[in-house]
């Protein structure tokens, strides 16, 4: 399962994730916040990228990244840290 996978693709698959999930937010939810936005992220990431680690693991990490400017690479970053640090 754990392949590897490059910040930069990590970096655009949160940054895609995070425009999509808006836009679920603005129209399904109807401008209600998610509260399990990090299971959602994760699901769409592991969608985009294959199943580099699991839902669970990617969904308490992005959880565990707090918000600053450049989010996206933040949370990247962290991934991948927690991802090489567990094998």
């Amino acid at each position: 399962m754990a392949s590897t996978i490059s910040t930069s693709d990590l970096v655009q698959a949160l940054s895609d994730a995070s425009r999509a999930h808006h836009e679920y937010e603005t129209n399904a939810l109807k401008g209600h916040r998610d509260e399990r936005w990090s299971g959602w992220y994760a699901g769409y990431v592991l969608g985009r990228l294959g199943d580099f680690t699991t839902p669970t693991q990617l969904a308490q990490c992005l959880e565990q990244v707090d918000d600053n400017e450049d989010w996206n690479l933040s949370a990247a970053q962290r991934v991948i840290n927690t991802l090489t640090s567990n094998t």
